[in-house]
């Protein structure tokens, strides 16, 4: 049975933010991006201010969906995955992940953690 989507159901999800520290002439900001609803953001002097104000950003574009009868993106549900992943590339790009892997003295897939750590900024977490 599928449930017809509320403001306050959309409104009560568990949205999740990109916060950036950003400074322009000696003034420091934060901007708040959601990742599940592609441009969508917000700045402001404090993330206690930005919080408030992506709120609002975030209603007004649920508002806007549900009235042009468009799909509400929802957050991914972070039970849903079990840690496994199938990946497919290039034969050179895995030689590569095999020689950087052997001189960590670590599994690739331990490798592939390592490098997604260590680059945080290219993923929402």
């Amino acid at each position: 049975m599928t449930t017809k989507k509320t403001l306050k159901y959309c409104m009560d999800l568990n949205w999740s933010f990109i916060i950036e520290q950003e400074e322009n002439k000696g003034q420091k900001y934060f901007i708040i991006r959601v990742n599940e609803l592609p441009g969508i953001c917000t700045d402001a002097e404090s993330v206690e201010e930005g919080m408030v104000l992506i709120q609002e950003a975030i209603k007004a574009a649920i508002k806007l969906y549900l009235k042009n009868g468009e799909v509400v993106p929802e957050p991914i549900k972070k039970d849903k995955f079990k840690g496994n992943i199938a990946y497919r590339t290039s034969n050179f790009r895995h030689y590569q992940l095999a020689k950087l892997a052997r001189e960590q003295n670590k599994s690739i897939s331990k490798t592939i953690d390592y490098l997604i750590d260590t680059h945080p900024n290219h993923l929402a977490m």
